[in-house]
């Protein structure tokens, strides 16, 4: 039976945009989990902009060296930055995980009791304040509170990737089914980077992306755009009615004109 395309529903239309095999692999590896990272400026320069950036959701690795932790002339230092960092973290995100990551681990290695002390400093430093700093039991290094890595030497690094996996799998959000409409709207608006475009209108363009796509909805295009900046694929605030008309998919352009 012949059917007319006159009527087609727009989602069959974005339906035959996705070759049915990777909507099948998709499925047959639905534990599967691809994670997207942010590197955040630990300069002084950038704290002004935490609320752009540190969303609701997600994991959060705050990385910082051993070494300056043990040096008594770095030491207050180093522990003021990790406490201003715990505290803007609680602040903008107060329910998703931390994982306190120490380098140079090769570097302390050799005096023996050195994880212990930073152990005792960090505990100290957090006093049972910031309950969302997690060391997963599966991947528990040594009963420490933090992971001690080195990139160099490549120590514990597997062991710290498991433990962000973990803590990705465990948080329930990542769960959330995203319907191939969104997908479609999300993937027509970060093609416009290859059009060596850092931002989108919302009023103009992205409303006739959404729309191209199946998107009509102001109310739908406006959710979907929500958990796309919550899952760090753009940037769209609403506190404004100016800042809720652009939506930037160049982070970097964002950062280059606030600082």
């Amino acid at each position: 039976k012949s059917t007319s395309t006159e009527h087609a529903s727009p989602n069959s239309e974005i339906m035959h945009e996705y070759d049915e095999k990777l909507i099948l692999e998709a499925k047959r590896n639905a534990d599967s989990l691809t994670l997207s990272l942010w590197d955040f400026g630990g300069q002084q320069v950038f704290y002004s902009m935490h609320h752009l950036f540190l969303t609701k959701s997600g994991l959060y690795v705050l990385v910082f060296d051993m070494r300056e932790l043990l040096d008594p002339h770095t030491r207050n230092g180093a522990k003021t930055y990790l406490l201003f960092w715990l505290r803007s973290i609680k602040l903008h995100a107060p329910s998703v995980s931390i994982v306190l990551v120490g380098t140079f681990l090769a570097d302390i290695m050799e005096e023996k009791g050195n994880l212990q002390v930073i152990d005792k400093i960090l505990r100290e430093l957090t006093k049972g304040s910031f309950a969302q700093i997690r060391v997963p039991g599966e991947v528990e290094v040594d009963e420490l509170i933090y992971f001690p890595i080195d990139n160099r030497e490549r120590f514990r690094i597997d062991q710290l990737r498991r433990a962000v996996e973990q803590c990705a799998r465990d948080d329930q959000s990542v769960l959330q089914e995203v319907s191939i409409r969104s997908m479609a709207f999300l993937d027509s608006i970060l093609s416009e980077k290859q059009k060596q475009k850092a931002y989108l209108t919302f009023s103009d363009e992205v409303k006739q992306l959404g729309t191209n796509v199946g998107v009509p909805s102001i109310r739908e295009q406006e959710e979907a755009l929500a958990f796309f900046h919550e899952r760090g694929f753009l940037i769209h605030m609403t506190s404004t009615e100016i800042l809720k008309n652009i939506v930037v998919i160049n982070p970097q352009w964002l950062i280059d004109a606030l600082s």
